[in-house]
């Protein structure tokens, strides 16, 4: 069956650092993931005993974009695009089933009490134990369509989390919705599903689409789900927990900071209340939290699939785009875009369209094929070598962007786009080496330095 400990145990043992000894779970498995990105490491982190709780806690699952693309089936992070693209064009509907592991144990009422779970501080200035890993289902108060998304949760009691809804995204409208019928909005909160279950929440698709299907798309067969205890919501049925719950129409409470994407501690928030009224999981589950923060975790989950429907959209109308790039150094604000320009005016054309596609987007660059987009120093060196200020860059002022951008003015921000393409009138040509040469040489090293 397809659940997050089936995945954990197809991974090599090289790929996951375990701490067996017990472990204070505020601040350290933060401070882990970001020593350890430092030093360009990225494996899963497992903590077997944390203080003060009796389930382990697994975190940094989606650090690296190999795993990811094992995670989607693909063979490696090259196929990436072509396999999402494949499943959501492709999309395997869910199938209900009648029972699951992860209501092996059920928790209403008076015992209802979140504080058992580890949930854990994540930095200095947060205002409390955050879940971020949760993947939150609810439903379309009119169509009844699932929606699955991230929102933060931060815990203030035995059955109450402070929400914001800071994507303003689907959940926000359900919301919204209800809210206007007077009426709380149904959700569950997921923990520790299937990855494949986790990178389908994090897409960028429409409304009428359950993000269910395109995890069985990923999968090549539909994701079990079984029926909530206290609520009309249904949960994949091999999860590790699940919290059951209502967001309040009519009572707002103050919540954050909160470290967010974008590297700094945020207090925007839609000031949103969660109530618990039940919580199910398996007999032993496992916890699953996602480092927050501009972590390689988070930004991963939060761009790949956004790259692959990006991308695509973008090679419908240019088919000479050949990649493109959310590096991590611009959170979600930057991207470089590979083209094969075969006409002036067409890299402009590119980052126009780039810039309608993804609000998010404050600074785009669009450079040649032979600049390598993952590499920053090829970036810049194109920058240094194929620009000109005053002719190939263009500002547009005063866009819709996102909220939680902390130099945003009334959620507005400016548009720059910087085409560092080889102009027609270019005429130096880059050094090169002969292939032979560069083979010999590496036949000659490998020999010095095996």
């Amino acid at each position: 069956m397809a659940s997050l400990r089936t995945f954990l145990d197809s991974l090599p043992d090289e790929e996951i650092l375990r701490f067996e000894e017990p472990i204070e779970l505020d601040y350290t498995p933060t401070a882990l993931v970001l020593e350890l990105e430092k030093q360009q490491k990225f494996p899963v982190l497992r903590f077997e005993s944390p203080n003060g709780y009796d389930m382990p806690v697994v975190a940094n699952l989606f650090a690296n974009r190999d795993r990811i693309a094992r995670i989607a089936g693909a063979p490696d992070a090259a196929s990436f695009n072509e396999t999402w693209l494949r499943a959501e064009n492709n999309p395997i509907p869910p199938r209900m089933v009648e029972s699951g592991p992860v209501q092996e144990v059920v928790f209403t009422g008076d015992d209802v009490d979140v504080q058992t779970l580890p949930i854990s501080r994540h930095f200095k200035a947060d205002a409390g134990r955050y879940i971020g890993s949760g993947i939150l289902v609810c439903k379309d108060p009119d169509t009844g369509v699932r929606n699955l998304s991230f929102q933060r949760l931060q815990m203030k009691g035995r059955n109450r989390f402070g929400a914001s809804l800071h994507s303003r995204g689907h959940i926000w409208d359900h919301w919204l919705r209800a809210q206007k019928r007077g009426k709380n909005l149904e959700v569950a909160v997921v923990i520790g599903a299937h990855p494949a279950i986790y990178l389908a929440a994090g897409a960028k698709v429409a409304m009428e689409v359950d993000e269910f299907d395109i995890a069985g798309g990923l999968l090549g067969k539909p994701v079990d789900l079984v029926k909530c205890q206290t609520i009309d919501i249904e949960v994949p049925a091999e999860a590790e927990i699940v919290i059951e719950g209502e967001l309040l129409a009519d009572v707002a409470e103050d919540e954050g900071p909160y470290g967010e994407y974008t590297g700094y501690s945020t207090f925007r928030s839609t000031r949103n209340v969660f109530v618990v009224k039940a919580v199910t999981r398996r007999a032993k589950p496992i916890y699953f939290d996602l480092i927050p923060g501009n972590s390689s975790e988070h930004l991963l989950l939060g761009r790949c699939a956004k790259e692959a429907h990006v991308f695509e959209r973008l090679r419908e109308v240019i088919p000479d785009v050949k990649a493109l790039n959310y590096p991590k150094s611009g959170t979600h604000f930057h991207a470089y875009v590979s083209l094969e320009k075969r006409a002036e005016g067409q890299a402009r054309h590119a980052l126009m369209l780039l810039f309608g596609l993804d609000a998010y987007l404050k600074l785009a660059i669009v450079v040649d094929e032979d600049i390598d987009i993952y590499n920053e120093e090829d970036i810049l060196f194109a920058l240094a070598t194929r620009f000109q200020a005053d002719t190939d860059l263009f500002v547009v002022p005063k866009v819709f962007c996102n909220r939680l951008d902390p130099s945003a003015v009334d959620g507005m921000s400016a548009k720059m786009g910087i085409d560092a393409t080889i102009s027609k009138d270019f005429d130096a040509d880059r050094i090169a080496l002969p292939p032979e040469a560069i083979e010999r040489a590496k036949a000659a090293l490998e020999k010095l330095m095996p």
